[in-house]
């Protein structure tokens, strides 16, 4: 389904490089056909998402920077600095590797959201699945330390886990509860086929295996924790996503297929070249209040 208006959060992968190897990892961009997104397309990109209309009863705009892994980037600090700056909400996704406390105290005056993708908070599943920078993982207590130190500088806190054939039995209920991130989302591992297809069958869990998953985190909910569950079918064509060719990419057919670049052709023009449903966004919780971290439906009661 074709839409022109673009939804509220647009993912920016600007970059392919990562320091983890991720089995089931499907961010690793080969059919773009390009590493980066030179800093002042970058910025180009990031004015015309600024400037693009907002949905009906929607307040502001969020762009999250992901990768690959976005702290890797030498301007990352200056990218998200001029998003903030344009009057756009910022959000990070990383793996953590790379968030020292000094970082989180340079984030701090121009991060709203910060996302940290948490697989396991066991050592060998964490090996098992890739998620370690030459053979060493990041414990639980080095993911409270960050986590409570950037909620301590007034960012609010997001955790997305994977699950996968690796953690689905794991439980992860004591460590949220000390964490305490505003959402917690859970995906169900997905395929893309040019990007994990050869390695998926190591990965993939049925939706029995991720509703069991999710049944054993229910609780969580009931407790100040937005739990946002995502399987497979509700992630495809939902998000609005640019690739680190500055192209918007869809991923509706379970493989990635590219607009023609932003910067070139404007961003409405781009975002009509590819797939996207506003209704399964809505239904998959897409659309939240950026300044609670609540779904819209919590706020209007």
């Amino acid at each position: 389904m074709k839409t022109t208006i673009i939804p509220p959060t647009v993912n920016l992968h600007s970059l392919i490089a990562c320091n983890y190897k991720c089995g089931f990892c499907y961010a690793g961009f080969a059919s773009a056909k390009r590493t980066h997104i030179p800093q002042a397309e970058l910025n180009e990109i990031i004015r015309q998402i600024k400037s693009a209309p907002l949905p009906a009863k929607t307040r502001a705009r969020k762009i999250t920077f992901a990768g690959g892994e976005p702290l890797l980037s030498p301007t990352a600090l200056n990218d998200i600095a001029f998003a903030h700056a344009q009057g756009l909400f910022t959000s990070l996704v990383t793996n953590g590797s790379l968030l020292t406390e000094e970082k989180l105290y340079q984030l701090a005056p121009i991060l709203d959201w910060l996302t940290i993708s948490i697989d396991s908070l066991d050592d060998k599943t964490n090996r098992r699945i890739g998620r370690a920078m030459r053979g060493v993982t990041i414990s639980a207590a080095d993911y409270l330390n960050k986590i409570h130190l950037a909620q301590a500088l007034g960012i609010r806190v997001k955790i997305n886990t994977v699950v996968n054939q690796a953690n689905a039995a794991e439980d992860f209920k004591t460590f949220i509860r000390a964490a305490r991130p505003l959402r917690w989302k859970l995906f169900q591992a997905t395929h893309i086929a040019e990007e994990n297809g050869r390695e998926f069958d190591r990965w993939g869990i049925n939706e029995a295996t991720f509703r069991a998953f999710v049944a054993r985190h229910e609780e969580l909910a009931r407790e100040d924790v937005v739990l946002v569950p995502e399987r497979q079918v509700d992630i495809y064509g939902t998000y609005a996503m640019v690739g680190p060719n500055g192209c918007f990419f869809d991923n509706s057919n379970g493989s990635y297929r590219y607009s023609r670049p932003i910067a070139s052709v404007g961003i409405e023009a781009a975002w009509s070249e590819i797939t996207f449903s506003e209704e399964r966004f809505r239904i998959r919780n897409g659309d939240y209040d950026f300044v609670t971290g609540l779904n819209r439906k919590e706020v209007a009661q």
